[in-house]
């Protein structure tokens, strides 16, 4: 075949074709590979909701009141001899600022569609040789970290995705197992602790590792390297506890520990032993309940899950703020039609009005031929 001529498919061209040739919008054609991609229940659910032009009718509404803005205002620009009304002029905006208001749900809605296509970022956090490798190797049931009993082992990030099965949908994760936390003896150890702290602090649910056989002599080593990671913002809603090597102590320890340890900042605590399997399971649940938080939607919302959309968003939204200090029709004019151009990656049935880099951007993601 290839020497008669025929060639492999490029990334996402089917889809391109059909764009281009005016059987699907780009919306559509991005509806279908999200769902393609799916790695849990609820984004496969948006992507199937994208494709019935749920995504594409608030665009088009939105749309559609720009487009009779631009023309209502532009009357004043084609008829000058007949000044548009001040107070016509504040009607319009009104109306202008119903869309941005819009438009702004929109922008915000991208944090959790992004967690939905993409995943909740989960940073294991702890001490050295605390058991964070073995409880991660343990969350996705296989060696995926290095474990020995040398303290220090981790010294870059290991990152895996995982779904599980929540409460109400299924949720994916993206794990983080990190470095242990302690004063650096090495420049490369310092910067293996120093992506630790950033990996911490830019995730959305952190668990902090209690090595539960080391209890309580390292209790205050493990709280103070915690308290590290907090700012202003921050709150025990985004950190669960995990009291590790737990088949090393007997029950009544573990009682003991745990009453403890509920004391400080976490949503829970949970006792596991990656060596015997306990507790894994329960941890599971329960960082899964957590993450449903961060992901959740009402009924038949729409969530932004590109950022090339978020950013036609958010230029949209400045046109149209910019239009609210128009002094002059023709300026308001203006900027509405900015706005409408800016939204042509949601609203655009064909590529037309698309730039050819963006193009190449949103095609370059499918799968070989789709």
């Amino acid at each position: 075949l290839v020497q008669g001529g025929a060639r492999q498919a490029l990334p996402g061209e089917f889809s391109f074709r059909a764009v281009r040739n005016g059987k699907i919008s780009i919306s559509e054609a991005q509806a279908t590979a999200d769902l393609i991609a799916a790695k849990n229940s609820e984004a496969a659910n948006l992507a199937l909701e994208k494709l019935a032009g749920s995504q594409r009718r608030i665009i088009g509404d939105v749309e559609k009141t720009l487009k009779e803005l631009a023309v209502l205002s532009e009357l004043d620009v084609d008829f000058s001899d007949q000044d548009l009304e001040a107070d016509k002029l504040a009607e319009l905006k009104q109306k202008a600022f119903q869309s941005v208001a819009e438009l702004q749900r929109l922008s915000a809605s991208f944090e959790r569609g992004s967690k939905v296509q993409e995943g909740v970022r989960v940073a294991l956090v702890g001490l050295p040789n605390s058991g964070k490798s073995s409880f991660f190797n343990a969350l996705l049931g296989e060696d995926r970290s290095i474990v020995s009993a040398i303290a220090g082992t981790t010294r870059d990030i290991v990152r895996e995705s995982l779904t599980l099965r929540g409460v109400h949908s299924s949720v994916t994760l993206k794990l983080e197992d990190t470095a242990g936390l302690r004063a650096s003896e090495t420049v490369v150890e310092e910067m293996g602790i120093q992506r630790t702290l950033r990996s911490a602090r830019e995730a959305d649910l952190i668990l902090l590792i209690y090595d539960g056989s080391s209890l309580p002599s390292q209790d205050e080593a493990v709280l103070h390297e915690w308290q590290k990671l907090k700012t202003q913002q921050e709150s025990q809603s985004r950190t669960i506890g995990i009291i590790t090597k737990c088949d090393l102590i007997d029950k009544e320890k573990q009682k003991q520990i745990q009453k403890k340890l509920e004391a400080r900042a976490a949503i829970r605590w949970l006792v596991t032993s990656a060596k015997q399997g306990q507790g894994i399971t329960e941890s599971a649940e329960t960082i899964a309940e957590v993450c449903e938080k961060f992901i959740h939607r009402s009924p038949g919302e729409v969530l932004l899950t590109h950022v090339e959309h978020k950013r036609a968003v958010d230029e949209a939204i400045e046109h149209l703020e910019r239009a609210q200090k128009a002094e002059g029709s023709e300026f308001f004019s203006s900027d509405i039609r900015h706005a409408i151009i800016a939204l042509a990656p949601l609203t655009g049935d064909s590529i037309q009005g698309i730039s050819e880099e963006l193009l190449q951007t949103i095609f370059s993601r499918f799968c070989i031929g789709k």
